[in-house]
């Protein structure tokens, strides 16, 4: 059939059974082992004959929400795979990997949350402007960066002291992360690591990713998906003397942004201290400081 039109309501994958989308997502012998090992299995035993809406409200109430919001898009991820594999002409090993939806779901609820935590926020208790350290002190501030052409992730911070000078700057790509929320508290472990290695006393961190610098300084809230990141972060905290974490808007972590960014297109990682800063660096952190 030169434009691939069905002659048969019979299933393309399995070849039995009528096709519909009740038997495309549950039933069909191709797909199944894609729920057999999950827990939504011993639900979906009982409602294979149903129609999808009806699934679905099944579902929902015996699943919790995060539960659902898992089967909903392991359900998407199925019939994504299962529509190229209809279109191909090998069907085989139908929809043998659908493990990426997982990644897809943690970004969703990491969204979701950070929209959630904004508006729980005041707007004047975020910085709009890069804000000098008091006497004495130095600040970190740090930034992940995505180059979506490339899918290439990379990070970058600048350590400056009260009178806005830089200390230390730097920025290396990263090996892709599960989740954009991951990248972001790299960029703070590694500054943490590097401020280290190089014997400076932090007094604070500042970074534009509100969901990070939550899953940093309240343990008590549900961040399991961030791994153990959030943790060492806590430990590195620990060998500075009351060093802060605290949350900044974009517009005040500029230079740390334009680091990550450089670094994304840069062929190594790079570490400057005072004396080799590149001039475009100066100028940054020049048009940065808050002088009024």
């Amino acid at each position: 059939m030169p434009h691939h039109v069905p002659t048969s309501g019979a299933c393309p994958l399995c070849h039995f059974g009528m096709d519909s989308t009740s038997h495309a997502l549950f039933s069909c012998r191709a797909v199944k082992a894609c729920w057999k090992e999950t827990i939504f299995w011993r639900f979906l035993k009982q409602v294979r004959h149903m129609e999808v809406l009806d699934i679905a409200q099944w579902m929902k109430e015996k699943l919790t929400r995060m539960e659902f919001e898992f089967f909903a898009i392991r359900a998407y991820a199925i019939w994504s795979e299962r529509l190229k594999k209809v279109h191909d002409s090998d069907s085989r090993n139908v929809v043998a990997n659908v493990d990426w939806c997982e990644p897809l779901l943690r970004d969703f609820q990491e969204a979701r949350k950070l929209l959630t935590y904004s508006r729980s926020l005041e707007p004047t208790n975020s910085p709009k402007t890069w804000i000098a350290p008091p006497l004495n002190h130095l600040r970190l501030d740090v930034d992940a960066a995505y180059n979506e052409t490339s899918g290439s992730f990379a990070i970058g911070g600048v350590v400056r002291n009260d009178e806005g000078q830089p200390m230390l700057a730097f920025g290396k790509k990263i090996t892709k992360p599960q989740s954009v929320l991951l990248a972001e508290l790299t960029a703070i472990a590694e500054g943490l690591l590097l401020v280290q290695d190089h014997h400076l006393q932090l007094n604070q961190i500042c970074s534009d990713s509100l969901l990070a610098v939550q899953a940093v300084t309240r343990p008590e809230e549900d961040f399991s998906y961030a791994g153990t990141f959030a943790t060492d972060i806590r430990r590195l905290m620990c060998n500075h003397n009351s060093v802060t974490l605290s949350h900044v808007m974009r517009s005040a972590n500029k230079v740390a942004h334009s680091l990550a960014s450089f670094a994304i297109s840069s062929s190594s990682s790079f570490v400057w201290m005072p004396g080799n800063f590149l001039l475009w660096v100066v100028n940054l952190v020049i048009l940065d400081l808050d002088i009024i």
